[in-house]
């Protein structure tokens, strides 16, 4: 039996945190790719969310879009919306050799900001699913 489609999202987003864990060992430390690893963790579990209502899920790296549209479904996501923000600046631009978007200790607040989350989506799929 496949696995429903939020799960999907949901286990992405966690290889996406633990692909930013394990390059916190990395020296010199590659801050842009953790960072960005941390923003696909958000992206991937807020589209979790609309996956486990069968809403289409948008080509978007936008979080304020998806949120949006999460919260439409879900309003207790509203606890994040003061992390969303601090995630959003990784999407594209750390991507490309522009000016540097993330600094020292960025890193750390992203994991962290990351694990808020994901721990907040996953809790909620996982209570409205036995709902």
């Amino acid at each position: 039996m496949a696995r429903p489609e939020y799960v999907e999202w949901l286990r992405f987003a966690r290889d996406d945190l633990e692909a930013a864990e394990f390059l916190l060992s990395m020296k010199p430390r590659k801050i842009e790719i953790i960072c960005y690893h941390c923003q696909q963790c958000a992206e991937k579990a807020l589209k979790a969310v609309l996956a486990l209502f069968s809403d289409e899920i948008p080509r978007s790296h936008d979080l304020r879009l998806l949120m949006k549209q999460c919260q439409l479904r879900v309003p207790a996501l509203d606890r994040l919306i003061d992390v969303l923000p601090r995630l959003q600046p990784f999407a594209v631009a750390v991507r490309y050799p522009h000016e540097p978007e993330a600094f020292d200790g960025d890193e750390i607040k992203a994991i962290e900001n990351a694990k808020r989350v994901l721990s907040i989506v996953a809790e909620s799929c996982a209570t409205l699913k036995k709902a």
